[in-house]
Order: structure tokens, then C-alpha cells, then sequence
């Protein structure tokens, strides 16, 4: 499945993006002040989220390109467009930022950037994930999607065991920073379902509470021990 054209694309095609995002963050983090770190906070915080929004934008038109190309190499019967997803809202990004720039306010304030690289590749990225997700769920004829491991990573590799289909409509495409997974689209009805461990795992925490979050670590923790 690695070696089909299209999912190469997408993969170089998903490098290029976070290559671009990296570059244009350096680029602004060579301007900041670092001896005002509210300052640079701040501009932090005005610059990511059109940031993110521009390139998660890019992500989500090259995978709904995949997501057509795909299905028409595959000879699915009936029209369809895949559906552009919106990418995470500017609250979400804008936590995000905050949350990293608390490094500015401390002895090593580079350790910014190193989060942000990793934060912002799984934030534009998410647009693309989120459109091959959100078309298996509008295609009449997609039984769901599957999790295409980007090695290295027993949580990520825990979630694409077996090549499980996710089919629910609430279940999201859980990604850690600079994760290097993929997604795919199944129109196979015979694969298997991905089982209840694994769809409790693949849910986004951006909405959870502390508690829940705490509870959700501790059953990914006890899900990865058992070897599932």
C-alpha cells in the first residue's frame, strides 16, 4: 500500500507544506526580541494562527485531491467530491501558541521554536487528515478510513493495527506533534473495524477537560502495556 503513486504524493506533497511552515517560522523568529518576551509572545500569537490557516488550507486541497485521485484509480462506481475540511479554529491554534511561548519567559527561551515546529506541523497537517476523514463519512460508498503508520511510534502504530477501519462518525485522526502518519480512504467493506480501544484513542483531547484528558492518558497508558 506504501509503494501506490498516489499516497507518495501525498506523503512528499505533506513534507513540502511543514518544510514551508518551518521555514516561514524561522524566518519570523529571526525578527522577535527575545530580551522582551511579552513582546515576543505576543507576536507569536498574531502571526501563527493566518499562519496556520494558509498552509492548513494547501494540506486540505492536496489531500482532496488525493482523496479523488484515489478513488478514481480504484474504479469506485458514483460521483462524489471530497470535501475540504476547516482546520482547527484560531482559539485552538492560539492556545497552542501560548502554551509553547511560556519557554520565552525562562532561561531557554529557544525551546519556542523547537515546540512550535513540532505543534504547527501537526496543526496544518490536521486540515488535510481532517478532509479524508470528513469525505469517508459523506461518500455513500466508503466503509470509513485507515491509519497508515509513519513508523517509530507505539501509540501510532497501536492505532493502525490490523489496518482497522474507523467508521463512526464522531471518531477524529488523533496525531501527537510532528506525527508522520497518514490517512487513507477504504471502500473495502470487509476490513476489519478498528475495535473500542482503539477508537477511544484515536479522540482528539483539544476538548477535553483536564480530568478527562488525565482519564484518556491513563486508558491509552493501560490500552499500550497490554499490547493490543
Amino acid at each position: 500500500m506504501a509503494s501506490r503513486p498516489e499516497l507518495v504524493q501525498l506523503r512528499s506533497a505533506n513534507k513540502g507544506i511543514v518544510t514551508l511552515v518551518h521555514r516561514d517560522l524561522a524566518r519570523f523568529w529571526g525578527t522577535l526580541d527575545l530580551a522582551k518576551p511579552q513582546a515576543a509572545r505576543d507576536a507569536l500569537l498574531a502571526f501563527i494562527p493566518p499562519l496556520v490557516t494558509q498552509y492548513g488550507d494547501v494540506a486540505a486541497t492536496v489531500s482532496a485531491d488525493f482523496y479523488d485521485s484515489l478513488r478514481l484509480s480504484d474504479g469506485v462506481r458514483g460521483k462524489f467530491s471530497a470535501v475540504m475540511a476547516d482546520g482547527p479554529s484560531d482559539d485552538r491554534v492560539t492556545q497552542t501558541v501560548r502554551y509553547g511561548a511560556g519557554h520565552l519567559f525562562t532561561d531557554t527561551p529557544d525551546k519556542t521554536t523547537a515546540f512550535l515546529e513540532g505543534a504547527l506541523s501537526r496543526l496544518v497537517l490536521e486540515s488535510g487528515w481532517d478532509t479524508i476523514v470528513e469525505s469517508t463519512r459523506r461518500d455513500p460508498q466508503s466503509s470509513g478510513w485507515y491509519r497508515i503508520s509513519g513508523g517509530g511510534c507505539s501509540f501510532c502504530d497501536g492505532l493502525a493495527a490490523r489496518g482497522a477501519v474507523y467508521s463512526e462518525s464522531s471518531v477524529d485522526f488523533a496525531a501527537h506533534n510532528a506525527c508522520q502518519c497518514g490517512c487513507m480512504p477504504s471502500w473495502d467493506p470487509s476490513r476489519p473495524e478498528a475495535d473500542v480501544q482503539q477508537y477511544e484513542a484515536s479522540r482528539r483531547v483539544s476538548s477535553m477537560t483536564d480530568e478527562e484528558h488525565a482519564d484518556h492518558n491513563t486508558a491509552i497508558r493501560d490500552w499500550l502495556s497490554s499490547g493490543a
